[in-house]
C-alpha cells in the first residue's frame, strides 16, 4: 500500500469515529433532557464547543471572515440550530434509534432541494434512493394502524435542515476558512439556544452537574461537535465525497447500536428492515452518480 492510500484510509478511519461519536449522542442526549429542558442543555453543549472551536480556527482565522463570511456563518447556524431543536424535541418523544434513522434522511432529501435551490436537477439514482427512503419511514413508523409518531414527525422536520445545511455548504462557504465558519455557526447556535431558553424554559443552567450530565457534555461538545467538526474540515477533503458520504451512512447504524446497548430500546424485525432500507436509499443516492460516471468513461474507451 503506498503513502497516499494509507493516508487516505487514515483519513476514512477518522471519518467513521465522527459518526461514532454521532450515533452515541441519542440515547446520551435522551437522559440529559430528563434533567434539564431542551434548549438549555443545547445552548450549554453549542457554548462549550464553540468556546474549543475558537482555539481551533485561531485569531487568524477568525479575523479573515469579512461581513459576508459572517452573515453565511450565522445563516447556516440558524439552519443547524433548528435541526438540533427539532431533532432533540423529537428525541424526547421517540426512540433514540428511530431518530438515528430519521435524522439521515437529511443525505436523501439534498438531491431534491437541490433541484429548485441550486438548479441541479436530482438524478435517477438519487430519485430511487429517495423511494427507498420513503418506504423505510413507512417500515421504521409501522403501527397497527399505521401512524406516525409526533416525535418521529418532529425529526423528519430536523432532516429537512440538515439536507438545507448541506446545501448551504456547498452554496456558500467556497473561499471562506472552514474552522472560523464552523465557530460562527456554533456560536449562532449557543446564542439562540440561550435565548429561546431565557425566553420559554423555566431555568437556563443545569441546576445539579450530575455525573451523567458532565458526561453527557463532554461527548456531546467536546467529541460530537468541536472534535467532529475539526475531523470533517482536516480528513473530509482526503477521501473522495461519495467515500465520505456512504462512511456518514455509519452515523444512524450506531446510533441503533447505542440505543440498543445503553437506553434499552428495542426494534422490531420490520423496524430494523425499515431502517436497513433508509441506510440503502442513503448509499444508492450516493452510489448512483459514480456508477454512471464509470459506464460513460467505459463507453467512451
Amino acid at each position: 500500500m503506498d503513502q497516499k492510500s494509507k493516508q487516505q484510509l487514515f483519513a476514512e478511519f477518522m471519518l467513521a469515529t465522527v459518526t461514532l461519536f454521532w450515533g452515541a449522542t441519542f440515547p446520551i442526549v435522551k437522559d440529559a433532557i430528563n434533567e434539564m429542558p431542551v434548549m438549555a442543555f443545547l445552548w450549554v453543549r453549542f457554548a462549550i464547543a464553540a468556546i474549543l472551536l475558537a482555539f481551533v480556527a485561531g485569531r487568524r482565522g477568525l479575523t479573515s471572515l469579512d461581513r459576508r463570511g459572517w452573515r453565511i456563518g450565522v445563516l447556516l447556524g440558524t439552519l443547524l440550530f433548528f435541526s438540533y431543536l427539532f431533532q432533540t424535541f423529537g428525541l424526547e418523544r421517540t426512540s433514540s434509534a428511530n431518530t438515528g434513522f430519521l435524522t439521515a434522511l437529511g443525505v436523501v432529501w439534498v438531491p431534491l432541494m437541490a433541484g429548485p435551490l441550486l438548479k441541479k436537477p436530482a438524478a435517477f439514482g438519487s430519485k430511487v434512493g429517495v423511494c427507498l427512503a420513503l418506504l423505510g419511514l413507512f417500515l421504521l413508523t409501522w403501527h397497527t394502524p399505521w401512524t406516525i409518531s409526533f416525535g418521529d414527525f418532529l425529526v423528519v422536520i430536523c432532516s429537512g435542515f440538515v439536507a438545507l445545511h448541506i446545501i448551504g455548504l456547498d452554496a456558500f462557504t467556497k473561499g471562506y476558512d472552514a474552522r472560523a465558519l464552523t465557530f460562527v455557526q456554533i456560536a449562532t447556535m449557543a446564542v439562540l439556544g440561550c435565548f429561546g431558553s431565557l425566553v420559554f424554559e423555566p431555568v437556563s443552567w443545569p441546576q445539579t452537574w450530575t455525573s451523567s450530565l458532565v458526561f453527557a457534555f463532554i461527548i456531546t461538545s467536546v467529541f460530537a461537535t468541536a472534535y467532529a467538526f475539526w475531523a470533517m474540515t482536516t480528513f473530509q477533503n482526503r477521501t473522495t465525497p461519495t467515500r465520505a458520504a456512504l462512511i456518514y451512512t455509519l452515523e444512524p447504524v450506531f446510533a441503533t447500536i447505542f440505543s440498543v446497548w445503553l437506553a434499552g430500546d428495542r426494534l422490531t424485525t420490520v423496524g430494523w428492515f425499515g431502517g436497513c432500507m433508509i441506510v440503502a436509499g442513503m448509499i444508492v443516492s450516493e452510489v448512483w452518480p459514480l456508477i454512471c460516471r464509470r459506464s460513460l468513461r467505459a463507453r467512451q474507451i
